[in-house]
């Protein structure tokens, strides 16, 4: 069993068979010369030199047996333990939806995802016979030059924490006089002494402050008493006041205090708009119809504008619209989205995904340990090792709710380093296997880490590891067969 071990990064030609034919051609010659001193009858032989080699050989492929039935074990263990990989994988999903809970919760009582669409003037229709509800015609302003102004905070439930914001928002713009008799013609009986000045408003909830002032040419501004409606024609809720004689057209400008969390826009309803988003949140996704046509992205937050025309408006400037199920601003605004550009359930949902290839290497490591040294590990301890690398990823997430992602991985990738290391210390009794043991944990947390970082280059990375680790794979097993060991010795 010496020569069997020792046949792994011994000398060329010198292997477990080499050795085991000269072992016992010195037991031979060694007896023969005791035998002439003592006059001891010879020891019979029971075969030449080819029979010796006959048993090495079996000798070796039952060796070559047992090192294959390790690596269909150990194969077999890393199947079964994607089996705790898995749960801990749906124990990340339903924190992660307690955490969706959280934020629904606390912007339900502080404000949802925002949307201003407007101010727009409506004039309703006059009822026909057959028809109670003939429907409102709705028009769009000249100009429209609108600014947003956010500030973000976070806002704790329990353990969990979200951010939300405040936004000041300022208006003002101009409206064209109407043809009321070409409206007529087109749309039918109107009631223009039932006009109003609407502000399109997803979130009423979330509204802290709203004034909206209105003038004719020279005359001097008229404020506008502001009341909330569940819906003005426009589907979405909003906040409506009377307008007076809306065929002269006009200018006007307005005021609003909102809160809101997750998204922040606004509809672009003038035939010419300019829009101007400041924030304070320094990771936005611009989304909607139109990205910015100008944006400066900081650490302490950003600014963004747009200009936009009726031609990509998608609405014509007069239109007859009825209540309706659909929403006709749908995907017609622009904003941002508030992004965490380190999601905590994010970051440990693509650890437990790399889990297979961290258990796959730890493991294969192990193994190529074995192959390298002659030790031999049991089944049961492989088993220990790969709950502890599967515990990794539960206490990642325990930790990482508390104290945050990179902390808690650091925190975890020590705790179990050191655990596996002295556990490989304690089966092995060598100091230098388990400070290998803890040097090649080290080392695959360090590129777990890395991988979980980066983002256009995981890909390339990941890829890099498997085929180093299949090398180092390729180079410890290159010996396993008995027709390699022959070879080497020819």
């Amino acid at each position: 069993m010496y020569c069997l071990a020792a046949g792994f990064g011994t000398p060329r030609g010198s292997g477990p068979r080499h050795c085991a034919i000269r072992a016992n051609a010195h037991f031979l010659h060694g007896f023969d010369a005791l035998s002439d001193k003592l006059a001891l009858p010879p020891l019979p032989r029971i075969g030449s030199e080819q029979h010796l080699e006959t048993l090495v050989n079996i000798s070796l492929d039952t060796a070559g047996f047992a090192n294959s039935l390790r690596f269909v074990l150990v194969g077999a263990l890393i199947g079964v333990l994607m089996i705790p990989l898995a749960l801990v994988s749906c124990v990340v999903d339903e924190r992660r939806a307690y955490y969706h809970e959280a934020i629904d919760s606390i912007a339900a009582a502080w404000g949802e995802s925002q949307r201003i669409a407007g101010p727009v003037i409506l004039i309703p229709l006059a009822a026909r016979d057959g028809d109670d509800h003939p429907g409102t015609v709705m028009v769009m302003p000249e100009s429209l030059e609108l600014r947003m102004d956010a500030s973000h905070h976070l806002r704790r439930r329990g353990i969990f924490e979200a951010p939300m914001f405040d936004v000041d928002v300022v208006a003002e713009g101009r409206f064209a006089p109407l043809d009321l008799a070409q409206l007529r013609t087109r749309f039918g009986e109107l009631q223009p002494h039932r006009a109003t000045l609407a502000v399109g408003v997803s979130d009423p909830r979330g509204v802290r402050d709203a004034a909206l002032t209105w003038s004719v040419g020279d005359a001097s501004e008229t404020v506008i008493d502001l009341s909330a409606s569940a819906n003005y024609g426009l589907v979405e809720p909003g906040l409506v006041g009377a307008l007076p004689q809306p065929q002269d057209g006009g200018r006007f400008s307005f005021t609003l205090a909102l809160r809101g969390a997750k998204r922040l826009s606004a509809v672009p309803v003038g035939d010419r708009t300019q829009i101007e988003i400041a924030s304070s949140w320094p990771h936005p996704s611009f989304d909607g119809r139109f990205l910015p046509d100008r944006h400066d992205v900081r650490a302490n937050g950003f600014d963004a504008s747009w200009t936009t025309l009726d031609l990509a408006r998608g609405l014509p400037r007069v239109a007859a619209v009825r209540p309706t199920p659909s929403d006709i601003f749908a995907d017609k605004d622009l904003g941002f989205s508030i992004v965490e550009p380190v999601n905590l359930y994010a970051s440990v949902n693509r650890s437990v995904k790399y889990g297979v290839l961290f258990v796959v290497l730890t493991l294969v490591s192990v193994l190529c340990l074995e192959l390298a040294t002659g030790m031999r590990f049991h089944i049961v301890q492989y088993g220990v090792t790969g709950v502890a690398l599967g515990l990794f990823f539960l206490t990642l997430l325990a930790l990482a709710e508390h104290v945050g992602f990179a902390l808690g991985y650091a925190a975890a990738a020590l705790l179990l380093t050191t655990m596996i290391a002295w556990y490989a210390l304690g089966a092995s009794g060598s100091k230098a296997l388990g400070a290998a043991a803890a040097v090649t944990l080290g080392v695959l947390y360090a590129v777990l880490y890395a991988l979980l970082r980066l983002e256009s280059f995981a890909l390339l990375v990941g890829t890099a590891v498997l085929l180093v680790a299949l090398a180092m794979l390729m180079w410890v097993t290159r010996r396993l067969t008995p027709k390699a060991e022959s070879q080497e010795g020819a």
